[in-house]
């Protein structure tokens, strides 16, 4: 579960520090938002998911089904706070996500 957490944090933080260099700091911290909340709501994805021990089938789906709640509210509130609160450009919110989303599925098929 810590592998799965942290390869994508690892992988946000270089592209932010990309994002940095090329574009500038505005970039580069729209990454790092929807980054951090890609990879923050993966973790708690995976702690609400797999932390309730031994349950029922429909127990287990609540959890997975909440899981998965838990991950996208968080995903989408970092991208209300960039769009509408701070004015982040679109393109580096974007990337946060999808760098975290891949390095996530990449961390777990590794085996």
């Amino acid at each position: 579960m810590l592998r799965a957490a942290l390869y994508p944090l690892l992988a946000v933080v270089v592209a932010a520090a990309g994002f940095y260099l090329l574009s500038g700091l505005k970039q580069a911290l729209a990454v790092l938002l929807t980054g951090l909340a890609t990879v923050a709501g993966g973790w708690l994805a995976a702690r609400t998911a797999l932390g309730g021990g031994v349950q029922a089938a429909g127990a287990a789906m609540a959890r997975l089904i909440l899981a998965m709640v838990f991950k996208w509210v968080l995903v989408i509130a970092a991208l209300v706070l960039g769009f509408g609160l701070w004015r982040l450009p679109p393109l580096g919110l974007l990337a946060g996500i999808a760098i975290g989303l891949i390095f996530q599925v990449l961390a777990l098929a590794k085996r």
